[in-house]
Formats: structure tokens, C-alpha cells, sequence
């Protein structure tokens, strides 16, 4: 007999009108008492779920009969429920059976009723043949599908120069840090290739139930963004150098540019800004500034001046900021030494020294080679920090801080004395304002001055109160991306780390009262632990 369904139908008989459930059929669905509820409803009928329960398990997996009422109601025929999907692509159909004198359906009446509802595309009349061959109740046919549309391809530009380099230094055997050889440039020449164009493959219409069209997904048409030096091939394919250069990707544009190049910056230049990649042969002098959209690479030192870069800082011979002296680099910085510095770096920082100095970074801070030593000062990086030694013997304060975004906690700290600030002023003005408040409660006739100092210490205790509410959910925002979380950011020692040097992993810190050698300084639950390298 094969697999068939629960389901149910009302039976008309001349003492009332009563509901029969017919059990399912080998792996059949069991009834829905909801599905049976809103057939009876339809019909001016009701059944109590309890009632139908009892009668189940009375049966024994057997037929059943309910009485629903106990006057004879009309006989009911044959029926249906047509559900279209969502997205117009597919549509089932339930039957329901006919009371015992009820009418049959006819497959006439459901193939008009298809068309009056304009259900026209992707009908299986085999489907529809089967229920009338073999009727099934309760159960779901599908007698149309639509079309799915083919989905197209997303176009792509594939760029043939290196994008991301890798401009990590190397040591050399003598266990120095090779500050000058590193491959930060992509060099192109005059008629070179550098990116090429996949154009987008467009899809194919399909159709719904209803034989409305259905349009595949938007594809993806690329165009290459580029700056001067370049340009496009006569079939739109290729991008092309016009002159022999560097060849960077910034923000999905590709330039192309002569680098620019001088001895050093100083009273010969004054301060240089430059879209592309500056190379300093010298040295930067204090006062001065270089700010350049691409990389900035100096052969000499950096002394107290100002030095930033969409791209990466490389200083060959160090940098001594004079306590004023600053790098900001949208990648990483690479330097002999930082000493009296402040350096922030939107990727790693690269050293053998840093003394007395401000390092901020949002990856890792790492600092080897002969020296490799952290003193003084505070370090903060998202990722680890890594050094031969922090701190020294003579208990110089260093700070060590991972596992947070440091731009966010400084963002915070800013943000926390703007409010202190506006509390402050705040605090001025209201002992004034309930003055003057006062004196108008008790009738007193104010100055002309007096009124307009009223008035604007009014605006100006409402702006404020405004004001300070907004930066306080600003503020706990900020707050909310400081919670502490399980960070697997560390810091190691391959010396040593003396005593008056502070821990912090993602706000959980230690304070080293004696040294640590050899040791990696990691975050376990709620404390910061010393384990072995």
C-alpha cells in the first residue's frame, strides 16, 4: 500500500456530524491538529485537541470517529489548498477528502482554478495525474516549479605586482638587523603589465510560476582606478605603465610614480609632502617634516622631527626624537633605534633599541638584534611584543601593554577628560545660575547685563547638560570594545625582565618586583603567568 499520511474528513450521518481520523501508513506523517483545526473551522466545525488525543490513543493506531455536533450537517466535497512559495518559484498542494456523499474533485476544476490564479509555468501534469490515479491526503504535491535564473560570474582585477609586501628585516650572521636591504618597492618599467581585467559573466533570466520573468543577481563590473602614468589597453583588459617607476595599490587605486628623492631634509628642502614614496638619502632634522602617501625610507637618522606615511617608515640609522620627534605610518616602522620618540603604526614596529620612548602599534612590536632592549617609556600592540630585554637593573618604569587596540583605550582616555572638562564647566556655572534663578524666584529686578547673563548661562547649562550626555554614550561605547577578553597576544623575554617593568594583558596586569629570564608573560583566566620560552 506504501507510504501515506494521516488525515481526516467529516462524515454526515443521521444522528450528527462526526469527524473520522485515519491513521498514517508506514512512514506517513502523523496528524496536525492545527491543519485540522482550520479545516474545521472553515466548515462551521470545532474539536477539542484533548478529545482527539483521547480518541488516538482509544483506537489503538486504528481508525477513530469524533462527534463533532449532534445535528446532520451538509455533505462537504472534495477539496484543496494551493500554497505559492515566497519567491514565486514553486506551488504545493494539499488535498482534503469528501465526505462520505460529498462531491469528487475533478482535475478540470483544478487545472481553471490554476489559470484563473494565473499559475501558468513549469505545471507537472504527471503530478497532478498521480493524485487522481492513487489519491493521497494531507500531503504535499508539488504540481509547479519555475525556472531558477543561471547566476552570473563577478568580474575581477588581478594585479601583477606584489601588493602586500613583505618588508620585515633580516638578521645577519653577526646577529645585527639589515635596516638597508629591504624590498619595500615594486619597480615597473615603461609598457609593463600591471593589472589585468576579467570582465563580469552575465546570468540568464529565469521564470517564476507565474511566468514573470526572473532576473539573476547584479554582477560585479570592475573598472580600474588608477592615477597619472597609466593607462588602459584599446580592448578595456590591461592597465599600463607609461613610465619605468614604483608601482603601489592604495585603496584599490594603482599609482604609478618617480620616487622622490633627496640628500637630506633640512633648511635646503624645509618640510616635504609628497604623493608617492620619499627616500632620504641623509637625514631628517629636527623641525622638519616629511609626509608622504606612500613609503618614506631614510638612510640616515631621524632627529626630534616629524615623519608620516600612508605605507611604511624604515630609518636605517635610527630615530632620536628629542622628546619631540614623532612617526606615524598607515603600515608598519622599521628603525635602527627609537629613543625619546613617539611612534604610532597602523602595522608592527621593527627595532634594536627603543629607550624612553611612546610605541604604539596595532600589530606586533618586536625588538632584536645585538641590543634588543625595551626601557623606559610605554609599549602598547595588539598583537605580542618581543625583546631580549625590558627594563633594566637600575628599575627604570617600563610599561608593556598587549592584547588591546591602543588607539581605542587613547581614544577613551581623551574622551573621558572632555567629559571631566564639561563637568567642570558645568560645575562653574550652576552655583551662578541658581543665584540669579533665586533673586527672579524672589521678585528682585535684574540688570539688562544681568538678564543676558541669564539667559546665555541658561543656553549654556542646557548645551552642556546635552553635550555631556551624548559624549557619555559615546564614551560607554568606547567601553564596550574595552572589555577584556581572552587574548592570546603575549610577551617574551629572551634575556631578561627586571623588576620596576609592568605587565598588561588585555587589562590584566602584573608588576614584576623580581627578574624574569627566558620567559614568556601570557594571560591565564583572570591573572598574567610567567612561563618558560
Amino acid at each position: 500500500m506504501g507510504d501515506q499520511n494521516a488525515y481526516f474528513r467529516l462524515r454526515i450521518k443521521s444522528d450528527g456530524t462526526y469527524l473520522e481520523l485515519i491513521p498514517p501508513q508506514g512512514n506517513g506523517d502523523a496528524f496536525s491538529f492545527t491543519e485540522m483545526q482550520d479545516y474545521l473551522i472553515r466548515h462551521g466545525q470545532a474539536v477539542d485537541k484533548l478529545e482527539v488525543a483521547k480518541a488516538i490513543q482509544n483506537a489503538a493506531g486504528g481508525k477513530c470517529e469524533i462527534k463533532l455536533d449532534s445535528k446532520a450537517g451538509h455533505e462537504i466535497s472534495e477539496s484543496y489548498e494551493l500554497d505559492v512559495s515566497d519567491d514565486k518559484m514553486s506551488c504545493k498542494v494539499r488535498f482534503f477528502p469528501a465526505s462520505d456523499g460529498g462531491m469528487e474533485l475533478k482535475k478540470e476544476e483544478l487545472i481553471n482554478d490554476l489559470k484563473f490564479k494565473r499559475i501558468c509555468f513549469g505545471i507537472h501534469d504527471d503530478v497532478i495525474d498521480s493524485f487522481f490515479k492513487d489519491k493521497k491526503y494531507c500531503t504535499d504535491y508539488i504540481i509547479a516549479d519555475g525556472e531558477k535564473p543561471v547566476e552570473g560570474c563577478d568580474g575581477r582585477i588581478d594585479y601583477l605586482f606584489n601588493t602586500n609586501p613583505d618588508t620585515r628585516p633580516s638578521l645577519r650572521e653577526d646577529g645585527t638587523v639589515d635596516f638597508f636591504n629591504l624590498q619595500i618597492i615594486s619597480s615597473c618599467k615603461e609598457g609593463d603589465v600591471v593589472a589585468r581585467l576579467t570582465p563580469a559573466e552575465h546570468g540568464k533570466n529565469g521564470r517564476d510560476v507565474f511566468g514573470k520573468e526572473v532576473q539573476p543577481r547584479e554582477v560585479f563590473e570592475p573598472k580600474f582606478s588608477y592615477g597619472h602614468n597609466l593607462k588602459v589597453s584599446d580592448d578595456g583588459l590591461e592597465l599600463i605603465s607609461e613610465l619605468s617607476g614604483n608601482v603601489t595599490l592604495v585603496d584599490d587605486k594603482v599609482f604609478v610614480s618617480n620616487i622622490y628623492e633627496v640628500n637630506d631634509v633640512d633648511t635646503s628642502t624645509g618640510n616635504i609632502e609628497y604623493d608617492g614614496d620619499v627616500h632620504v638619502a641623509g637625514s631628517v632634522k629636527a623641525g622638519f617634516s616629511v609626509k608622504a602617501s606612500g613609503n618614506v625610507d631614510v638612510k640616515g637618522v631621524v632627529e626630534g622631527a616629524y615623519v608620516e606615511a600612508g605605507g611604511d617608515i624604515i630609518i636605517a640609522r635610527g630615530m632620536n626624537g628629542m622628546s619631540r620627534g614623532k612617526l606615524v605610518a598607515g603600515r608598519n616602522v622599521i628603525s635602527k633605534f627609537i629613543e625619546n620618540s613617539t611612534v604610532e603604526a597602523a602595522g608592527y614596529v621593527h627595532s634594536e633599541a627603543i629607550l624612553h620612548s611612546n610605541i604604539i602599534s596595532k600589530s606586533d612590536i618586536v625588538v632584536t638584534g645585538k641590543k634588543g632592549f625595551i626601557t623606559g617609556g610605554s609599549i602598547h600592540a595588539l598583537g605580542n611584543v618581543e625583546a631580549k630585554t625590558i627594563g633594566s637593573e637600575m628599575g627604570v618604569d617600563t610599561d608593556i601593554q598587549v592584547g588591546a587596540d591602543p588607539t581605542v583605550k587613547l581614544k577613551a582616555a581623551a574622551m573621558e577628560q572632555e567629559i571631566k572638562e564639561n563637568n567642570k564647566k558645568l560645575a562653574q556655572i550652576k552655583p551662578v545660575l541658581a543665584t540669579l534663578m533665586m533673586r527672579v524666584k524672589k521678585g528682585d529686578r535684574l540688570t539688562p547685563d544681568q538678564q543676558r547673563n541669564l539667559r546665555q548661562m541658561s543656553d549654556d547649562f542646557k548645551q552642556l547638560n546635552e553635550t555631556i550626555a551624548k559624549q557619555m554614550d559615546e564614551y560607554e561605547e568606547y567601553l564596550s570594545k574595552m572589555e577584556v577578553t581572552d587574548s592570546e597576544s603575549e610577551i617574551r623575554v629572551s634575556g631578561c625582565a627586571y623588576p620596576g617593568t609592568r605587565i598588561t594583558i588585555s587589562e590584566i596586569y602584573l608588576q614584576l618586583k623580581s627578574p624574569a629570564q627566558h620567559s614568556r608573560f601570557v594571560k591565564e583566566g583572570a591573572d598574567v603567568r610567567i612561563r618558560p620560552l
